[in-house]
C-alpha cells in the first residue's frame, strides 16, 4: 500500500511541474538551436521575414526558412531572382546535412522555379512555368473576360479550373503548373502563375518547392 499525504501530494505535483517545464525549455532549446545553425550555414544570406518550420522523423530532421513573401501574390518586374525557400534536410544516422534554395527567375518572358544545392550550385531540379492562356474561353467578340482585381481572377480559375489540378496533383504526386492571363477592369493585363500541389497524405514528401499564393507578371 502506498500512503500519499497532502504534504507529498503537493511535492509530487511540483516536482512534475517542474520536469514538464524541464521538457518545454528543452525543446525550445533544441528548435532555437536548429534555427541559428541554419541561418548561419546560410553565411550571408538574407532572411529577415522568412519563418521557420521544422519537420521530424526517425530517418532525418528538415528545417525551412520560408519568405513571407509567399502569401501574397508576388509581383515580377523585368529580368529578376526571388528566393522562395531554404531548406535544410539532415540524415540522422549517416549526421550529414544538405542545404538547398528555392528561386523562381525571370528572364524575358520565360519563368521557371529552380531548387539549387547551395554547397554545390548544382541544379536539382528545373521547372518552367507553361505559356499563359487565357483560363476562360473569349466572349462572342473574341475579347477576354475582364476582371475588377487579379484576386477575383484567381477566385474565379479556382473555381472554374484548379479542381481538375488538384486531382491530378493527388493521382500523381507531381506538382501541376498553371499560367492565365487576367485582364482587368482599369485596362492592365497580366500573367499569372501558380503551382497547385498535392495534399494527400501518400503524397506527403520532404520537398524544398514551398506553397505560394502566385506569381504576377504585367503583361
Amino acid at each position: 500500500m502506498i500512503l500519499i499525504t497532502k504534504h507529498s501530494m503537493f511535492e509530487f505535483c511540483l516536482a512534475t511541474m517542474l520536469f514538464s517545464i524541464g521538457l518545454l525549455c528543452s525543446c525550445q532549446t533544441t528548435v532555437s538551436d536548429l534555427k541559428e545553425e541554419f541561418v548561419r550555414s546560410l553565411k550571408s544570406a538574407n532572411v529577415e521575414g522568412y519563418y521557420f518550420a521544422i519537420e521530424e522523423d526517425e530517418t532525418q530532421i528538415v528545417t525551412y526558412l520560408t519568405n513571407s513573401a509567399v502569401r501574397n501574390l508576388i509581383q515580377l518586374e523585368g529580368d529578376t531572382t526571388v528566393v522562395l525557400k531554404y531548406t535544410r534536410i539532415k540524415v540522422k544516422k549517416a549526421n550529414t546535412a544538405k542545404t538547398y534554395i528555392t528561386e523562381v527567375a525571370k528572364a524575358g518572358t520565360a519563368l521557371a522555379l529552380l531548387v539549387k544545392d547551395i554547397a554545390t550550385g548544382e541544379v536539382s531540379s528545373r521547372k518552367t512555368f507553361p505559356v499563359p492562356e487565357p483560363h476562360r474561353d473569349t466572349d462572342t467578340t473574341g475579347s477576354l473576360p475582364i476582371f475588377d482585381s487579379l484576386e477575383d481572377c484567381l477566385r474565379d480559375f479556382n473555381c472554374t479550373r484548379r479542381g481538375a489540378l488538384q486531382c491530378e496533383a493527388n493521382r500523381t504526386c507531381e506538382d501541376q503548373y498553371a499560367a492565365m492571363i487576367c485582364c482587368l477592369s482599369d485596362g492592365l493585363c497580366y500573367s499569372v502563375h501558380l503551382i497547385i500541389r498535392p495534399t494527400t497524405l501518400r503524397c506527403k514528401v520532404a520537398v524544398p518547392i514551398p506553397d505560394f499564393e502566385g506569381l504576377v507578371v504585367k503583361r
